[in-house]
């Protein structure tokens, strides 16, 4: 039996979180995942440069325990293998745990909060470097997530935050980053009335383009005293201007989504009435909110393909669209391909030039929407040298 449940966002204009207005069991969600980080080469670049930069910025707490929540399948921690440096992860997927042990990335399996975060300080000590990599926002215990990272940080450590940003969210027309597992989507502003509760300091922030944009935010213990950087202060300031801390920018935004799916089914349906075959690339779960919004089934993509092995050979949920291996493109190959993974579209693209060379488009859907208005075209194409041009 298929089990749906309700999808909305509530915005709180005491300390400006944005939430979902259900939460889903966090068990039926995470204690047997389907995401494997390591099979995404754009995802394990990203996390070995973050990794050196870190190890460059904070090569003290490097060297003392570095523990990951939400570590996957050891993607992240794997770069901080050495002989000066003990390492180690922390997950609810158990079968996720177990095939980052397996590879030399010692993990636990486990919800993180204050009682797990004690029972890893009895056993290793306390954590000179924790890192928090798109986990935040799948935490519904945010209190106690935080509560267990000052409980089990060091002092004089560092405690760093990978988190999509509502700003971008806003500004993009993001709304399939919205789904069941994203339960909080931070701005700065929000993020810091958490951490301020537990005694938590802010000091510095960067942006950087993961999940069509997303915080990296650096935090101490407020002890520690550490300066504040020009880069916070600017930051916080901007998301007053934009009035990521005002309701009013929140209804607006709910308007948007709806010019998309209109816009979107139409054009999908007009190519199927040609005969076009559509096929989906990448099987995340945005691509599953774009598609049950826009009511997108097997009648109008007739395939998908994802990287990820476990994804391979089942059904998205609710729309019911086969999962292949990416080489089923070249054994059934479609008119046009729907980047649901559109985070990756540039790699994306250029894995698959082929098919642009044979005549092949691809559609990004979100890439279209300008100031509420869509472009003629949603198809991109790959030209020579690598260039993408809008047709």
């Amino acid at each position: 039996m298929e089990i749906k449940f309700p999808l909305s966002l509530v915005f709180c204009d005491q300390c400006s979180l944005v939430q979902l207005g259900h939460f889903v069991d966090p068990k039926i969600l995470f204690s047997n995942y389907h995401y494997f980080s390591g099979t995404s080469k754009p995802a394990e670049r990203h996390f070995k440069a973050y990794s050196a930069l870190i190890k460059r910025r904070f090569a003290q707490q490097s060297r003392g325990l570095v523990i990951d929540v939400g570590s996957n399948d050891g993607i992240f921690l794997k770069n901080f293998r050495g002989k000066a440096m003990r390492i180690l992860g922390v997950d609810p997927a158990k079968n996720v745990t177990k095939y980052a042990s397996k590879n030399g990335v010692k993990t636990i399996s486990g919800f993180f909060g204050k009682k797990l975060a004690e029972k890893i300080s009895k056993a290793h000590g306390p954590a000179s470097l924790l890192t928090a990599n798109n986990v935040l926002a799948h935490t519904p215990l945010l209190n106690d997530f935080i509560g267990g990272v000052r409980l089990l940080l060091k002092q004089g450590g560092v405690f760093v935050v990978e988190a999509q940003y509502v700003g971008d969210l806003l500004e993009k027309n993001e709304f399939d980053n919205i789904y069941h597992e994203h339960y909080f989507y931070f701005s700065l502003t929000s993020l810091m009335a958490l951490l301020a509760r537990h005694n938590l300091r802010v000091f510095d922030v960067e942006m950087v383009n993961t999940q069509g944009g997303s915080l990296r935010v650096y935090i101490g213990r407020e002890e520690d005293g550490r300066p504040v950087s020009e880069r916070v202060k600017r930051l916080l300031t901007e998301e007053m201007t934009r009035g990521l801390d005002s309701l009013k920018t929140y209804r607006s935004f709910a308007n948007q989504p709806q010019y998309l799916k209109k816009w979107l089914r139409r054009f999908i349906i007009s190519l199927k009435s040609k005969g076009s075959k559509i096929a989906g690339y990448g099987a995340p779960a945005k691509g599953n909110t774009l598609l049950q919004y826009c009511n997108l089934g097997p009648m109008e993509i007739d395939y998908i393909v994802d990287t990820t092995p476990i994804k391979q050979g089942k059904l998205t949920p609710g729309s019911h669209i086969p999962i292949f291996a990416p080489g089923h493109l070249r054994k059934n190959v479609p008119d046009y391909i729907l980047i649901l993974a559109w985070n990756y579209a540039d790699y994306i693209m250029k894995k698959e030039r082929w098919f642009s060379e044979i005549g092949g488009k691809f559609i990004i859907p979100n890439q279209n929407l300008i100031n509420g208005k869509f472009l003629p075209s949603p198809i991109l194409a790959i030209k020579k040298k690598n260039k993408i041009n809008t047709l």
